[in-house]
């Protein structure tokens, strides 16, 4: 006899991947107490601890309930399309997760296709760092990622969609925004607005210093839009690998964005993914579109 109902399953999904019993109940349309219910029957249906309770700070999954919400997922997803053969309408949810550098300019234009093409997908969005997506992949935090293909581990399938190459960020009325390709060396010897992005910066720096260059750092900036700004304000030059088509920093000043005379190696941006979970019609239906849009950039 089953000692639990896919309506208490889909309870704890959706739970377990928002941290929140209220964020659940809000997003389901249901009562608070009615997702805190249904949690406390399957931990009685299966004698384990699925969540940890924090007041005021939501709830962390333990790891046997990670493992119950990957596994309840991929049920959940097999039930809601259980007629595939009649429709080409998909149903679910995905945990859908980008480095938060890159994700304003990926992420929009993912979710209005996702919303045009499966409306029955329900994505889940969640911004990292460049270091917390390996973990959040293999703990099922996430379902899938687009990233820098800069930290590549075992147990993750990496598929390359883009490589972008670096331009000198520079502000609208330095000597160096009249020219059409920048010199590295003239670079360098201005002052610097380095990136704090670990790994990001690391590889940079690794990059320069193979070519016997050390930036002059003037200012580090804790987030890609500090730095634009900082370049904007005449506080230093930088080098990035994104781009922007928006030329003027939050405070209305001018960018302009250069490529370099010498070339640098490349960054690929990546779509990523644990490779000891299977596709379910949700996640290859998602896989396939951002394969898709992010080809045809």
């Amino acid at each position: 006899m089953i000692r639990y109902s896919l309506k208490q399953l889909s309870y704890f999904v959706a739970a377990a991947e928002l941290r929140s019993t209220c964020a659940a109940a809000r997003q389901l349309h249901v009562s608070q107490p009615s997702i805190s219910g249904a949690i406390k029957q399957l931990e009685a249906s299966f004698g384990q601890t699925l969540v940890i309770r924090q007041k005021g700070q939501g709830i962390t999954p333990t790891p046997y309930g990670r493992e119950l919400m990957q596994r309840a997922k991929h049920l959940l997803n097999l039930a809601s399309n259980l007629d595939s053969d009649c429709t080409t309408e998909s149903v679910g949810s995905v945990l859908l997760g980008c480095f938060v550098d890159i994700s304003p300019y990926y992420l929009p234009m993912v979710l209005l296709n996702l919303k045009q093409r499966y409306p029955g997908i329900d994505p889940r969005v969640i911004n990292a760092e460049l270091t917390e997506i390996p973990g959040m992949l293999k703990r099922g935090d996430l379902d899938i990622a687009i990233s820098y293909g800069v930290l590549q581990e075992e147990g993750l399938i990496y598929e390359r969609l883009k490589s972008v190459t670096p331009h000198a960020m520079l502000p609208a009325d330095h000597e160096l925004a009249a020219l059409e390709r920048v010199p590295l060396k003239r670079l360098m010897e201005e002052p610097f607005v380095l990136s704090d992005a670990p790994y990001s910066s690391d590889f940079l720096l690794m990059t320069l210093s193979s070519l016997g260059y050390l930036p002059k750092v003037a200012h580090n900036a804790q987030t890609f839009e500090l730095q634009r700004g900082m370049v904007a304000n005449n506080l230093g030059v930088s080098l990035v690998y994104t781009q922007p088509l928006c030329s003027r920093s939050y405070d209305g000043k001018e960018l302009v964005y250069r490529p370099l005379q010498e070339e640098l190696p490349a960054q690929n941006i990546v779509l990523v993914r644990n490779s000891h979970l299977e596709l379910t019609p949700v996640t290859a239906a998602v896989w396939e579109l951002v394969r898709e849009l992010m080809t045809d950039l």
